[in-house]
């Protein structure tokens, strides 16, 4: 088993995002995949990342990794990718291709002497969910999605097991001296949040069974067809789930609880989109006591967390804010649904949704 310190992984994320030419990535892509494209940048974190076209029409994604991230990380991503395409080969989600030597991530030595893993996998079509609020039926089928990665992960085991990472929500409190990033109005209420999650939910937690999770459903990494003539309409059909760049270990309930969180985005009822997913797992993969009592206080801990690490890295890296900040607004509304939600409304709305699930005809996975 492998432990990776905190302060490596927290490394990776302030380190600046990675650039590579396109003339680099044309030919690695020639050199090690057999392939001429032409290559589109697209935006990053910390990757380099390009989208490959050849003449054919396939599309791809080519990734060159940071070289801050250890080899390890970036091979448990790979591999947890293979393992999704054999144990449920009609998941939506990329699939990683091989270079000319059956290696899935080969090495490349930058220009800088630094070594970066280059991933190829194909690109899914689809347009970002991103700001857009989806149906009812969009949400309960994700919801399905996401209990179907689970599923399949849950048997999947790799030497990372310990990975530590500032997106970990079983290390939510770690995140405290970020809070003086916050603005007066909101840094004492998250600061009782995180708080809160170490004295009251990481205990709790601490008794589930861990496993590879997503752990970053939100709606930049969730794709869905577009229907022609309802370009404004609530996107009705998901297509594909992406970017398992933040996958960790963990119990299956935190993957659900921060993919709730992004779906709180309803004007009018926000905690609707966040229960249709839920309902949508809970009818693949049945949730127990433990895990329903947890999830609005990982839901509320998940906001906490995505408000403070996204203002405390625009304020230190104000070149990547917009990045940064995408989905920070949206993350702070439904916090402040959350916290003015009487605790009674909620348990009773989530036991109605599991007993009750939103399933329109065709939803059912």
């Amino acid at each position: 088993m492998t432990t990776i310190p905190a302060h490596e992984t927290t490394d990776v994320l302030a380190a600046t995002a990675l650039t590579v030419s396109p003339e680099t990535a044309r030919r690695v892509l020639a050199e090690r995949f057999g392939l001429a494209a032409t290559l589109e940048p697209l935006s990053g974190e910390r990757d380099c990342n390009f989208r490959a076209a050849t003449a054919d029409g396939q599309r791809y994604l080519l990734k060159f990794t940071h070289p801050a991230e250890r080899q390890a990380v970036s091979d448990f991503q790979v591999r947890a990718l293979m393992h999704l395409a054999t144990h449920d080969p009609a998941l939506p989600v990329p699939r990683v291709l091989r270079d000319r030597d059956g290696d899935p991530a080969p090495p490349l030595r930058l220009d800088d002497g630094r070594v970066s893993h280059v991933r190829l996998s194909t690109f899914l079509p689809g347009t970002p969910l991103a700001d857009r609020v989806a149906s009812p039926r969009f949400q309960f089928r994700l919801g399905g999605w996401l209990a179907r990665i689970d599923t399949a992960l849950a048997d999947f085991d790799h030497p990372v097991r310990e990975l530590s990472m500032p997106w970990d929500l079983q290390r939510a409190d770690d995140l405290l001296p970020q809070t003086d990033s916050l603005d007066d109005a909101s840094r004492q209420r998250i600061r009782d949040l995180l708080q809160r999650f170490a004295k009251q939910l990481r205990p709790r937690l601490a008794v589930l069974p861990r496993q590879p999770i997503h752990n970053d459903l939100n709606g930049h990494n969730v794709l869905f067809a577009p229907t022609a003539g309802e370009a404004n309409a609530s996107p009705e059909h998901p297509a594909a789930i992406i970017d398992f760049g933040d996958m960790l270990f963990a119990p299956r309930v935190i993957d659900l609880a921060v993919a709730a969180a992004y779906q709180m985005k309803g004007a009018a009822d926000p905690l609707a989109g966040a229960l249709a997913l839920i309902a949508g797992y809970h009818a693949h993969s049945p949730l127990d006591e433990t895990e329903c009592a947890l999830l609005r206080g990982l839901i509320e801990t998940r906001l906490a967390m995505a408000i403070t690490v996204s203002t405390h890295r625009a304020e230190r890296y104000p070149q990547n804010a917009d990045y940064l900040l995408r989905n920070t607004a949206a993350s702070r509304r439904a916090l402040e649904h959350c916290l003015i939600l009487p605790a009674a409304t909620f348990q009773r709305r989530l036991s109605e949704a599991l007993d009750s699930p939103i399933n329109p005809p065709g939803t059912g996975e």
